[in-house]
């Protein structure tokens, strides 16, 4: 009876020292290797189909957070688009936010803080990483919508 109690021990401790191959670290942290976690854009465009949509390169998602981190903090409404361009939605880890008329807000209603973007460094930013999954017309109504007051 000693003895099987004795090995009923020991395989517990065994079991207990085994280490595990799965990180403990969440999934939105950085990588080891560099890695960032993915940042999904979506170019708004269309009303009753798909609006084009793509994942930013680490690279660039490191150069928009970098962006994000300069721009002033305002309180006010953000401006609402019509039919055609009516902003970049981004969905990142620090929350969804939408870039329209050099505004960036979370998606809602009403007055909130905003990050305020005169220049419109962001969606010029964003309008840079679409270009290889937009067509020819849909980039010219962004940059035609981009170059208006």
């Amino acid at each position: 009876m000693r003895l099987v109690g004795g090995l009923l021990f020991l395989v517990t401790l065994a079991g207990c020292g085994e280490s595990s191959t799965a990180s403990p670290r969440p999934t939105d942290a950085p990588g080891t290797d560099g890695a960032v976690t993915p940042v999904r854009v979506t170019l708004g465009l269309y009303s009753g189909r798909a609006d084009p949509a793509w994942t930013l390169t680490d690279a660039e998602a490191v150069a928009l957070e970098a962006t994000l981190a300069a721009l002033p903090t305002v309180a006010g409404v953000p401006p609402e688009g019509g039919l055609g361009y009516h902003g970049f939605t981004v969905e990142r880890p620090g929350g969804t936010l939408v870039a329209y008329r050099g505004v960036l807000a979370p998606p809602g209603q009403g007055r909130r803080a905003l990050l305020s973007d005169p220049t419109r460094t962001v969606e010029r930013l964003l309008l840079e990483s679409a270009r290889p999954h937009i067509t020819g017309n849909e980039l010219t109504e962004v940059e035609r919508a981009l170059a208006a007051p």
